[in-house]
């Protein structure tokens, strides 16, 4: 009887353990009600911002991941340090991406920033991903919504009104929340 019990018990708590795991997962996933990883396959047809690679300012990188023991420990062990960046954008964000000074960028626009470990790395080691979703999605942040996928674009780490990214992107407000540090002189000189 007591096995019986024990039993009942442990598959009881082991269903709410899944039933908590699936709403949190969706809870991550709800801002947009998407957990697609298609959402920026084949990014790299898409325009590549910058030609050539960008090395990614420190504490740009570290406001990028989350933050481990070795970057607390101090910038020699910074798995961050001496990144680089290659940024792409969809159709619908190119005009606002290149050409707008004050940008405006559209519903549906997608922004893809590559992190490699070296300027001519090919494979990235994580992306991060920017999203323009309908008014209302999040006014006071623009109304985007931030990704951040492995590598490879094939698994989401994390999804949503990411913090982390909010709080670093509310500082360029006046160019609809993108920092464009990483466009080529030329392009930034010509934008109107």
């Amino acid at each position: 009887m007591k096995a019986i019990v024990l039993l009942t018990v442990l598959l009881t708590v082991s269903g709410l353990t899944v039933l908590l795991g699936a709403i949190k997962t969706r809870d991550i996933h709800s801002a947009s009600g998407v957990n697609d990883t298609s959402i920026i396959a084949g990014y790299r047809n898409w325009t590549l911002v910058n030609p050539e690679p960008v090395k990614m300012l420190a504490p740009v990188a570290i406001l990028c991941a989350p933050v481990t023991q070795v970057m607390a420990d101090g910038e020699k062990g910074n798995p961050h340090r001496d990144k680089f960046i290659s940024v792409y954008v969809n159709d619908v964000g190119k005009r606002a991406m290149l050409i707008e000074l004050q940008p405006h960028f559209p519903k549906g626009s997608i922004i893809v920033k590559q992190k490699l470990t070296t300027k001519s790395a090919t494979d990235p080691e994580l992306l991060t991903v920017m999203i323009k979703r309908d008014a209302e999605f999040d006014p006071s942040n623009g109304d985007w919504e931030y990704m951040v996928f492995d590598g490879t674009g094939k698994t989401v780490q994390a999804q949503g009104k990411l913090e982390n990214c909010q709080s670093c992107h509310l500082r360029v407000k006046d160019t609809d929340y993108v920092n464009r540090t990483y466009l080529p002189k030329d392009v930034r000189q010509k934008l109107q």
